[in-house]
């Protein structure tokens, strides 16, 4: 009987943790880099402090803070402690110690103040489970509703998807969740979320993180010196195609759409890291085993597939010089012709980024030591474009590339101090330069070029090119056991300087 009641809870941990981001990942792993975007300014996006994480456990069997009256009181008054907490809603260890589980809710409010001003106001759930040492589960929940202005609310960064959009408000909601198998050497998932790859402070030039979450299947293992890394997503397409009679039929006839990683990396021992991979974004068919496969050249496979996908080549260096400084480099490289490889055709499409983090020798007491980055960007224009509707390199009307788009040169500066991890600011400058042809993901190729695609070339900064500088700031106040605050402030300057405020709080029990 008992092992029949373990058997339960765990299949209904599964069933809630249906396909979050805290999948562990090898040392050195592809999907888990050292660096990468981390300004956000809503606390959804920002992950548990790192005290927090780790499942909490109140003995064998079920937990809740109803069972008795004093601990009813004891976890009443947790709500407005600091420090590390001491109740969650509900917990559960099996008495052989293999399952543990923990589930809490959250709720919280977003104020932010641009040329208008809006409010943001939620409520989800977290669960977070692990069978024995190597099975974990984990889910995050949220519904959420924007009140004020809404084309500021619009422009919000929780805004990556599907909305639902009235008079007055727009209904927004996300799940992202995973399940992995974690062994020394090895480690598989299924999930739903998002990876950025190569270290980056400003984001990643081959698959960046500011997209709405998507279904993954995840594979990564290690062998002596070297790993190989395996991403197979289900993505969103932008549009429809408009193939049948009936408007109601082609306004639900989004075509399905891929996309395919693998990654093979070199660890010369602690310090230097070698990698080279392939992304390649297909559909309109089911998925193509061609792209599960982690050993083959997938630009030749798509050659022998008629060309139809979009293939990205790319690959960098990690090098630690010391347990202070990383250095880092890559480049990504889309369509380009030997013969016309120092010419300014079109078709050289390819962007570069190449960074340092310093951490700083000193800390706080139990805190991460302060870090400063500083890093350079420079993408071709044209280089994430494409043609054809389900191959585009994008998720939901999102691009997967360079966040700021192409056509541009940007530098990137920041800096991230935390105090005994109560306290964490965040601050990043950035200056550039950006031609207004060539810049989106959304531009077709097909039609900028017809009949030239050979022949037409495209210099940078092409059209009007305008210089850009940004200032961002945030604060997370993490001093409570189950409440956390957070401040922010950006500018952007153009013509003129535009500036946004931003304040939120949430509550996680």
């Amino acid at each position: 009987m008992r092992n029949l009641t373990k058997i339960l809870l765990l299949n209904l941990c599964l069933l809630l943790a249906l396909p979050l981001t805290a999948t562990r990942h090898l040392p050195g792993s592809a999907f888990n880099p050292d660096l990468r975007d981390e300004q956000f300014y809503s606390l959804l996006n920002h992950a548990e402090n790192p005290r927090e994480v780790d499942i909490d456990i109140y003995g064998d069997g079920l937990y809740h803070p109803f069972a008795s009256l004093p601990r009813f009181g004891d976890a009443f008054l947790d709500a407005f402690r600091m420090g590390k907490a001491r109740h969650s809603l509900i917990g559960y260890q099996s008495p052989d110690s293999l399952l543990q589980a923990e589930f809490n809710i959250l709720a919280g409010y977003e104020h932010g103040i641009g040329d208008g001003d809006w409010g943001f106001l939620y409520k989800g759930y977290r669960i977070k489970a692990a069978y024995g040492k190597r099975i974990e589960m984990n889910t995050h929940w949220w519904n959420a509703m924007f009140m004020g202005d809404k084309a500021e609310a619009l422009q919000s960064e929780l805004i990556d998807g599907y909305y639902k959009d009235s008079v007055d408000k727009i209904r927004v909601d996300n799940i992202s969740a995973d399940i992995s198998y974690n062994a020394p050497g090895l480690s598989i998932g299924i999930g739903r979320g998002k990876f950025p790859i190569g270290n980056s402070i400003s984001g990643s030039i081959i698959l960046n993180n500011r997209v709405n979450d998507y279904p993954y299947l995840m594979a990564e293992g290690r062998w002596g010196d070297f790993s190989i890394s395996m991403l197979h997503t289900s993505l969103k397409a932008d549009s429809v195609y408009a193939y049948h009679s009936n408007s109601t039929v082609n306004a639900k006839n989004y075509p399905d759409k891929f996309l395919a990683l693998h990654q093979l990396s070199y660890h010369a021992g602690d310090k230097l890291k070698l990698f080279i991979g392939e992304t390649v974004v297909y559909g309109n068919r089911g998925i193509d085993l061609n792209y599960l496969l982690p050993n083959a050249f997938w630009r030749a496979s798509e050659h022998n597939l008629w060309d139809r996908d979009n293939v990205l080549i790319f690959g960098g260096a990690d090098y630690h010089v010391n347990s202070n400084l990383l250095l880092y480099a890559q480049a990504a490289l889309d369509e380009f012709s030997y013969n016309k490889i120092f010419s300014n055709w079109w078709g050289n499409k390819y962007a570069i980024q190449s960074g340092l983090a310093y951490y700083l020798p000193w800390r706080f007491t139990e805190s991460a030591k302060p870090r400063i980055g500083i890093e350079l960007t420079a993408v071709r224009p044209y280089t994430y474009s494409h043609y054809m509707n389900h191959t585009m390199y994008s998720h939901d009307g999102n691009g997967l590339g360079y966040p700021k788009g192409s056509n541009l040169i940007d530098a990137t500066c920041s800096i991230s101090v935390a105090c005994r991890n109560n306290l964490h600011w965040r601050s990043k400058l950035a200056y550039g330069k950006q031609g207004s042809k060539g810049n989106s993901w959304q531009e077709n190729y097909n039609d900028v070029f017809a009949g030239v695609t050979q022949t037409a070339t495209a210099n940078w900064f092409e059209g009007v090119a305008q210089n850009y500088a940004t200032i961002e700031n945030v604060l997370i106040i993490d001093a409570f056991a189950h409440h956390r605050l957070l401040l922010g402030y950006s500018a952007r300057h153009v013509d003129e300087w535009e500036s946004k405020l931003y304040a939120g709080w949430q509550l996680v029990y």
